[in-house]
């Protein structure tokens, strides 16, 4: 660990780690001098598995590369180190989401034993409280409309209250289909409209009554009718579950100029 690690009791004394403790962690109390161990410099000191969990936590969040943990009590076994890597790699806000790959080195001791963990982080990952905070779908797909007409290659946003993942996933189809099935009926006007140069005036109709033509229905058949492919775009939640706090889209088609030039009335 470098020394920079060594101030970090006392900003953490500060301000809290409430930022760090997005998932079940609120009553835990703010980081004290008691998480390092006096025996070893730059080495985290944890009893419970809570602190184990809280202290790997904390390296991630200072996107620190490694960081040794010496566990004790209830910490000391290798079942608790793997379970802390699992939780805070797929189950926590800031892990999920920063993390693309977390391994760890087990020494076993007689009082404690020794965790060193190796962190790698996703390239492009923002840092998570810079990121939008959105209150629902809705809000996302203003978001999404503008991400589209500025023609950006990705979306992130948090959400500030639990939103389903089902919801996230039928709004941004709804949006996909509701612009691609817009720019065909944009381009039709267009040719529609588009005089043609060179194009001789129709000839004048002969007088007498006119041909009786059969009605034309408004409803396009089934062949017909405007056909939307499937959207190209990636959605991602972190953590994966039920219900979406950090939402990534990746969007990987060029709209038409069409599409992009068109006015958006954004809702906020």
């Amino acid at each position: 660990m470098k020394k920079w690690m060594l101030a970090l009791p006392l900003c953490l004394a500060l301000c809290g780690c409430g930022a760090l403790l997005d998932r079940s962690y609120s009553s835990v109390e703010p980081y004290a001098n008691r998480y390092w161990d006096s025996g070893a410099e730059d080495t985290l000191r944890s009893e419970s598995y809570q602190d184990l969990v809280n202290s790997l936590l904390l390296l991630v969040e200072e996107r620190a590369e490694e960081g040794t943990i010496r566990c004790y009590e209830e910490a000391n076994s290798y079942t608790q180190a793997q379970r802390a890597r699992a939780e805070v790699r797929r189950e926590t806000t800031l892990g999920s989401y920063l993390l693309s790959g977390l391994t760890f080195e087990y020494d076993a001791g007689t009082a404690y034993s020794t965790v060193t963990y190796q962190m790698t982080y996703r390239e492009g990952a923002e840092d998570v409280e810079g990121l939008m905070s959105i209150s629902d779908s809705q809000s996302l797909l203003d978001l999404l409309r503008l991400a589209v007409r500025e023609e950006h290659e990705k979306l992130t946003a948090r959400f500030s209250y639990d939103t389903p993942t089902a919801d996230v996933n039928a709004a941004v189809k709804a949006l996909w289909q509701e612009l691609c099935l817009g720019e065909e009926a944009v381009q039709t006007g267009a040719d529609a409209e588009e005089e043609i140069p060179g194009e001789e005036a129709p000839a004048e109709l002969p007088e007498g009554p006119p041909e009786e033509t059969e009605p034309v229905s408004g409803n396009l058949s089934p062949e017909e009718a405007p056909v939307c492919p499937p959207c190209p775009w990636t959605i991602r939640f972190y953590p994966s579950g039920d219900t979406a706090e950090i939402v990534e889209i990746l969007l990987h088609s060029q709209w038409p100029k069409a599409v992009s030039d068109r006015p958006q009335i954004l809702e906020w």
